[in-house]
């Protein structure tokens, strides 16, 4: 995954499609602590609160900094509020569907409480002052954050989590009318002057290392979840205070899912020679080093008996990478494989929220959401004969986010062609646990043309070469034993046996006992970034992909003719390209064009299965096992009669 190449334009301002509800306004208002911590509205009598944040900000100061602190006090209630059951939904989050724009949480009430009866009535809620009433019995407080250490902000999120205390800037704009609302922000915690680098060097991962040492080591937090997103760094680096002017890529909307799961959230350089640009005073390495500590905290609270999901990316417009502002070192991709790399030495993934499409609405309710014990795909097809032609796979992906699957539905999923040409969706099966409404959606509404296969890596994203071995330094036990049986666990629910993209970032080619744990739950195909020892394992094929293709909607004879390059004169041949956030109508385009500029039926595009189906006919056929580094390798191994047209 590279999903810094991958982000699309796809940020319209949208209002369509909405619910019926009944209106709740403040001055109507009489029923505060309907709901309790023991009422649950599970029968679907009980209205879900549907709470319109445009309307909130039009009540409080007219200020960015305003805006996201009630942006964050909101999700971070709504965390709480959902823990045990959905109470409480947000109408925030819009952007583009089939026609033109729309509110995405709309679109996701209207779908899914046709199929779920707790959401079959919402009461509209439209200020800050009465949600914070009605739920007044799931909070006991709040903690003030220091915004001189804007990392206190993630440590509140903590907190939030563990204590129920609400996050609340210290100085922030809302304080006066908080308080004039008669709510009392200085009960709780205040961790103002709390954290001044007297431990590492560093403010910022003093707050870091206190918070692991009061909730991570105690066993307070999730020991399977942890949150990584970005602190309360400005928006606009060098201008004086803080400016927030892109509120969905702040991503405090995500931070509820994580609150109600009690996560632990940082937001830490993994780099070792370079100094962050938002904490210039520390030594080289201080952040790596309290990332290390954080991450080998997380591992001894699960024993190394679990993966750790982290939800997040590494916020590159604005820290960690040489992308503009960011003012770092290293480029934004070798950045993003450092942080995967440092992640799999500890026995965690990513959900991999990458910026431009990275905020999520509402996890924290629809995480409740009754997905089925087992979902089935369409019949596997019968294999056609193995002939001399050009079979190509498209991978359609990158979905190893839930909010960039989440977010994607009403464009791609709704696209008018989907269902006339076979796709392989790359939906990594572990976003369930954040998205299980939009699983269940897709499976209740694939055509046959539809089919799933899992993306990066697999069940999260990770380099599964850093499970084996030394683990580049961690000191860990192996863990690809445990990495086949989490995938295992996803594979078998979603009907899933091809994994359409395994991601090695730094890490070189596969061995071939990762390989033959790819063989254990991953059957009928296995898609590379990088080379592998061998092209069949245990009956499993292993093709790495030949490119990404990065289509353009208007012209498509350019992707067309950047595929048809690849072709070779001796056939059969396979190609594997990767697209990242296409939709079907270009797919259709594209293939339209290969097939114009060759008449004929050599090139043919196939569904995963039967693409993979061929290609195991073809490396039997052919006795092709090994994959050569190099002409002289090949030569060395001539008489395994291995096919040279298999050189990477």
């Amino acid at each position: 995954m590279v999903k810094f190449t991958g982000i699309l334009v796809f940020m319209c301002i949208a209002l369509a499609n909405c619910c019926e509800a009944k209106e709740l306004d403040a001055e109507e208002h009489k029923r505060p602590g309907v709901y309790t911590a023991h009422h649950s509205p599970d029968d679907g009598e009980v209205p879900i609160v549907y709470v319109w944040v445009d309307e909130i900000f039009k009540e409080i100061p007219d200020d960015s900094v305003a805006r996201y602190d009630a942006l964050k006090l909101v999700a971070s209630l709504q965390g709480l509020v959902n823990r045990d059951a959905p109470r409480m939904l947000i109408r925030f989050l819009e952007g583009e569907g089939q026609g033109g724009r729309i509110n995405l949480d709309d679109y996701w009430l209207q779908i899914t409480k046709e199929q779920w009866k707790v959401l079959q009535h919402t009461e509209n809620v439209r200020s800050l002052r009465v949600v914070l009433q009605r739920f007044k019995e799931f909070y006991n407080g709040f903690v003030l954050w220091d915004p001189a250490v804007p990392a206190t902000a993630n440590v509140a999120a903590t907190i939030c989590g563990v204590e129920k205390l609400l996050p609340l800037r210290a100085d922030s704009p809302l304080l006066p009318f908080l308080q004039e609302s008669g709510f009392e922000t200085n009960k709780g915690r205040n961790l103002c002057g709390l954290f001044t680098g007297a431990e590492s060097g560093s403010a910022k991962c003093d707050a870091y290392l206190w918070a692991k040492r009061e909730y991570l080591d105690k066993g307070k937090c999730n020991p399977a979840l942890m949150a990584f997103y970005i602190d309360a760094y400005s928006q606009q680096p060098g201008k004086p205070g803080f400016h927030y002017r892109d509120l969905p890529n702040s991503m405090v909307t995500n931070h509820d899912y994580f609150i109600a799961n009690r996560a632990f959230f940082f937001d830490l350089l993994a780099w070792k020679d370079e100094l962050p640009v938002d904490d210039p005073a520390q030594s080289p390495g201080t952040d790596y080093e309290t990332l290390v500590a954080l991450l080998n905290s997380q591992y001894h609270q699960n024993h190394g008996k679990r993966f750790t999901s982290i939800g997040g990316f590494v916020s590159w417009d604005l820290k960690y990478t040489n992308h503009g502002a960011a003012g770092g070192l290293h480029e934004p991709v070798p950045t993003e494989w450092e942080y995967v790399s440092l992640f799999s030495r500890y026995n965690a993934f990513l959900d991999a929220d990458a910026l431009g499409l990275a905020c999520l609405t509402n996890a924290s309710a629809y995480r409740h959401y009754p997905l089925k014990k087992k979902y089935s795909q369409q019949p596997r097809p019968a294999l056609p004969p193995l002939e001399n032609k050009h079979y190509v796979l498209i991978y359609m992906g990158d979905y190893d986010s839930a909010a960039w699957l989440s977010r994607h539905v009403p464009l791609f999923w709704d696209d008018p062609n989907r269902g006339t040409l076979p796709i392989a969706w790359a939906f990594n099966p572990n976003l369930s646990d954040r998205v299980p409404h939009v699983f269940d959606h897709f499976y209740s509404t694939a055509s046959p043309q539809d089919w799933f296969i899992a993306g990066d890596s697999g069940a999260g994203y990770l380099n599964p070469n850093l499970l084996i071995g030394d683990r580049a330094g961690s000191g860990l036990p192996e863990a690809l034993e445990l990495w086949v049986s989490h995938n295992e666990k996803y594979y078998r629910r979603f009907d899933y046996s091809i994994t359409g993209f395994v991601i090695n970032g730094f890490h070189g080619e596969m061995p071939l006992v990762i390989q033959d744990a790819y063989s254990r739950f991953s059957p009928e195909g296995v898609g590379m970034q990088l080379g592998m020892e061998k092209s069949l394992v245990n009956n499993t094929p292993f093709l790495r992909h030949s490119s990404d293709i990065y289509p353009d909607r208007n012209h498509p004879e350019k992707a067309a003719d950047q595929m048809i390059a690849f072709g070779k004169a001796e056939t059969p041949q396979f190609l594997i390209f990767r697209w990242i956030l296409q939709s079907p109508s270009t797919m259709k385009k594209v293939i339209a064009a290969v097939q114009e500029r060759h008449k004929g039926d050599d090139w043919v595009f196939c569904d995963p299965y039967t693409f993979f189906g061929l290609y195991r006919q073809y490396l039997k056929k052919n006795k092709t096992g090994f994959m050569f580094r190099s002409w002289s390798e090949f030569f060395d191994k001539l008489s395994c009669n291995c096919s040279a047209k298999h050189i990477r």
